[in-house]
């Protein structure tokens, strides 16, 4: 198996070698202080998210309310904090954990909750990446996490979360052309690196104009999610390749 590390940073940076890629990218850097509060004034929403984690666990958001206010959403609360030393305190804390600090998107949202979308790249040992199949994740109310579990939100068909959201007088067939246009070149890339994985969950959203952004890349993705869809087409499709790749060496 590659020694390379899979943290979110390492891919990231690899995925930002790609000039196709990297208007994709929302801007990221390792946290710290000054990074923090660049990207803020920036900005005005950052997220803050542990390299190493999955699922949704740890990000937090952190907004510019007023000169002086700042609100931050862990989960479902929020809190405002006053003046800057207040937040700074806050980010020092989580310095010595291995954070990233990125860039908020303002997702799309099906019925006024944000959506993202997961897209399943595999390939047999033989061949190349191929969009297997794809999903919308929609949050739970009051949260800005996707993740199914933590945000009790829902498993949707992409088709449906355009549908109802701020992107259907755009041509869903076209989004969805370059929704796997965006995955296929995100799995060429990082391919090379990690030659070992067949299977990438690749999270990606579209922003309230219809853009396309990749958040993250996940090599170990939960399959059963494209249960929840009404057709199991995909997840059936999914499993052939899983059930004939190869074991890491």
């Amino acid at each position: 198996m590659s020694s390379l590390s899979t943290s979110k940073w390492t891919k990231h940076k690899i995925l930002h070698r790609s000039e196709k890629l990297r208007a994709h990218l929302p801007e990221t850097d390792w946290l710290s202080v000054n990074s923090f509060w660049r990207m803020l004034n920036k900005h005005g929403q950052v997220i803050i998210k542990p390299t190493g984690s999955y699922g949704g666990n740890g990000v937090i958001r952190i907004k510019t309310v007023d000169s002086s206010t700042y609100e931050i959403q862990d989960g479902a609360r929020i809190r405002s904090y006053s003046g800057q030393a207040e937040v700074t305190a806050f980010i020092k804390k989580k310095i010595s954990k291995n954070y990233i600090v990125q860039q908020r998107i303002s997702l799309a949202a099906m019925n006024g909750r944000p959506f993202d979308l997961r897209v399943m790249v595999q390939r047999h040992p033989s061949s190349n990446w191929q969009v297997t199949g794809k999903l919308a994740k929609v949050a739970g109310r009051g949260f800005i996490v996707t993740n199914i579990r933590r945000s009790r939100g829902k498993v949707v068909p992409v088709e449906k979360a355009i549908l109802h959201s701020e992107l259907q007088h755009l041509s869903t067939s076209e989004l969805l052309t370059r929704l796997n246009t965006v995955a296929l070149r995100t799995a060429a890339k990082l391919g090379p690196s990690y030659r070992w994985v067949k299977t990438m969950g690749i999270d990606m959203a579209f922003d309230k104009q219809g853009h396309i952004w990749i958040i993250e890349v996940n090599f170990a993705p939960m399959l059963e999610l494209f249960l929840r869809l009404p057709n199991k087409t995909a997840f059936h499709t999914m499993k052939t390749f899983h059930a004939r790749r190869k074991s890491p060496k």
